[in-house]
């Protein structure tokens, strides 16, 4: 098993939180280096955030709860009702992140009233919330999260993959048979999307802690949406060509089209290059003869809404080749083979 630096951050942070609160004498101890583990979020500014938003509802939960206390008693029910109050104040403020905190220093804050005079019950859950979340968010700016290692690895699988999908669609076209969408193919384009989103999620946490280096936007983010959008494009291909003729005539011209789109991404990738839009976009229609009559226009039909797809496919692969990826200063390798592999299985 590979430890992750989240991991050993939120080891030294719960360490250090409980270390603190035992040499100011506050008790339960524990219960820094419990809330110190909120503070271990996957970007600085969530860090900060979190802390801001749980140290707002600690000194709330922590004033309801010994008001209670003192007015009312610390019994069973009187903790229910505070419990449940604390709740509702922050499903209204729409602070549910922080709700569980809350109701724990509520409850901690009003059990421990009987042992620590007056207010100081309130004061100390509040002091432990203070020193976990203030050591857990140091500890994460001192040695900030790196995502670029992982967000290009995602790129490169992500735009393989999208090469992979057109590549078994011509496959299908070939063996003059297509694989069914919702059984199978769906499946592949979802796993595709799957990449491309988590690509987007660690996109969106290296965007949060651009502040902190003054670095600039490194373009992968409208990488990813484009590729998004290309998935979609692949998955109407594929619902266009399951209404279609695949013994038709025209099902060679379109695998030559296909064949002509996973060429020019290939080049776009290995030679960082564009190609002539224009050219390819003329293959992007199907043969016309003259006359046709209706059945043969009806057999047609799908091959337009395929070419359709094709054509806006290209179109944001083109669009994607003005895009500049800005990329970071590499500290360790990585590959394809730091993810899980890819099972992509069409009968």
């Amino acid at each position: 098993m590979i430890v992750g630096l989240r991991v050993i951050k939120t080891i030294i942070s719960i360490a250090i939180s409980i270390s603190i609160a035992r040499l100011l004498h506050l008790e339960p101890d524990h219960f820094a280096g419990i809330v110190s583990m909120l503070a271990i979020q996957p970007s600085v500014y969530r860090s900060l955030h979190h802390t801001l938003s749980h140290m707002a509802s600690a000194l709330l939960a922590s004033v309801i709860g010994i008001t209670a206390a003192l007015v009312f008693g610390n019994g069973s029910f009187v903790i229910a009702v505070v419990a449940l109050l604390v709740m509702t104040l922050h499903v209204k403020l729409r602070q549910t992140a922080s709700l569980t905190l809350a109701v724990i220093v509520a409850i901690n804050t009003m059990g421990t009233s009987d042992d620590l005079a007056g207010s100081a019950a309130a004061y100390n859950q509040f002091l432990l919330v203070l020193i976990g979340m203030t050591v857990g968010t140091v500890v994460n700016v001192v040695r900030k999260p790196r995502h670029h290692e992982r967000e290009e690895v995602l790129l490169e699988k992500s735009e393989s993959m999208l090469r992979v999908l057109l590549h078994f669609i011509r496959l299908d076209l070939e063996a003059k048979r297509m694989t069914p969408y919702k059984s199978e193919m769906r499946l592949q384009i979802e796993e595709v999307r799957g990449y491309i989103e988590k690509g987007k999620g660690i996109s969106q946490l290296i965007r949060e802690d651009r502040w902190l280096s003054r670095g600039k936007n490194t373009g992968a983010g409208e990488m990813f949406r484009t590729y998004e959008t290309m998935v979609e494009r692949i998955r109407d291909l594929v619902k266009a060509l399951q209404k279609a003729d695949v013994t038709h005539a025209e099902s060679a011209r379109l695998i030559r089209a296909i064949d002509m789109v996973i060429r020019g991404q290939e080049r776009m990738k290995l030679d960082d290059k564009s190609f002539p839009l224009s050219m390819l976009l003329r293959a992007m229609a199907p043969s016309r003869e003259a006359n046709p009559d209706h059945q043969e226009m009806s057999r047609l039909l799908p091959y337009y809404q395929a070419y359709e797809a094709l054509a806006d496919y290209l179109r944001e692969l083109e669009a994607s080749a003005s895009i500049v990826i800005v990329r970071p200063v590499k500290h360790r390798t990585l590959d394809a083979s730091t993810f899980p592999p890819t099972q992509i299985r069409f009968s």
